[in-house]
């Protein structure tokens, strides 16, 4: 019964997710094309917030002994708020989204271990977003903008409060796996998987394809990039970290050498966005009672990688060599972090 109440929450957490990011891109987009400062005070909210509301989710938490209410409670929120913000504010907008992210994230981490998930549940949650935010960001300028936003904005609405209705909370698990900074294992893996995720960010946004050209195909390859997402969990609870790691980039490598034919290029966003879900649940792993902390660093991560995109100093790069190099050097940093993080836990 457990379980099958963990599979419906992460489901419905994941369509949210997917709804949340779209209204986010629909909205900013069709009111805020252009002006470019609105995109990077939007994404600051959404993603370096994280951090500290992580950190104060992972102390009401704690105090409280409550693992589902407080994940509850932001996600919540963060439904309101970004609804909210499609009609005021980019800053609410992005506001917004950080709530949903901390609390639907530090919600399916709690699921993924009370289930041993091994962190399927942890890509399944965070690929739909990818998807929404595709299609938010082509289809802003719809005739039926106002009709799309109501309905998209119910649903989640809805969703959000069937969670809260439907919620049987527990009291946390302790295992005494918290940040401690003379922890130098611990140090090396939040910097190895911080290092990872921006790099993730950075690639994926710099690199240019030569073979996008219509919304069909970008939306092929923003799906390909989320069933990546989705397998890397999958994949490393079936076959094991290491493997998936070392199989899953060195694919990724060979296969963005040869990125600017169509099939070579989706199948480099395939594996190299394998990565997602490794990150996060390596760090969990490790730090269990800091689910919040350990989504926020990584999240954090990705607004780190798009500066340089949004600076114009790393731009349409060809995917041989940047994305070659990207993959090979995430290889060695996962590896490296992989290997710590079983030492550390006495299974390497």
């Amino acid at each position: 019964m457990k379980k099958k109440q963990a599979i419906q929450r992460i489901g419905l957490l994941s369509l949210c997710h997917m709804g949340v990011d779209f209204l986010c891109a629909f909205s900013l987009y069709h009111h805020f094309s252009d002006r470019c400062e609105a995109f990077l005070l939007y994404n600051f909210c959404a993603f370096a917030l994280q951090l500290p509301l992580g950190i104060l989710i992972d102390i009401w938490s704690e105090r409280k002994d409550k693992a589902l209410l407080p994940g509850i409670v932001f996600t919540g929120t963060g439904v309101l708020l970004t609804v909210l913000g499609s009609y005021v504010s980019h800053i609410i907008l992005g506001i917004g989204n950080a709530f949903f992210h901390v609390g639907g994230g530090v919600l399916t981490i709690h699921d993924d271990d009370d289930c041993g998930f091994d962190g399927r549940g942890l890509g399944t949650f965070v690929a739909p977003g990818a998807i929404g935010l595709i299609l938010g960001t082509l289809y802003h300028g719809t005739a039926f903008f106002e009709w799309i936003r109501i309905l998209v904005s119910a649903a989640m609405i809805l969703i959000a409060f069937f969670l809260y209705r439907n919620r049987k909370e527990r009291s946390l698990t302790h295992n005494g796996k918290v940040f401690d900074p003379g922890d130098s294992d611990l140090l090396f893996l939040i910097l190895a998987c911080f290092a990872v995720v921006i790099l993730r960010s950075l690639t994926g946004m710099a690199i240019s394809f030569t073979w996008k050209t219509s919304n069909a195909i970008v939306i092929l390859s923003v799906i390909a990039l989320a069933f990546g997402k989705t397998a890397g969990g999958f994949l490393s609870a079936r076959f094991g970290m290491k493997k998936t790691v070392i199989v899953t980039l060195s694919l990724s490598a060979l296969a963005y050498v040869f990125g600017n034919t169509m099939s070579a290029g989706l199948a480099a966003l395939f594996l190299f966005n394998m990565t997602m879900p490794l990150t996060l649940y390596l760090l969990v792993r490790n730090m269990s009672d800091m689910p919040g902390f350990a989504f926020g660093i990584l999240t954090l991560g990705l607004f780190l990688g798009y500066l340089p995109v949004y600076y114009s100093l790393m731009k349409g790069m060809d995917p041989f060599p940047f994305g070659t190099i990207s993959s090979l050097i995430s290889l060695v940093i996962l590896y490296a972090a992989v290997s710590r993080s079983e030492k550390r836990n006495g299974n390497g």
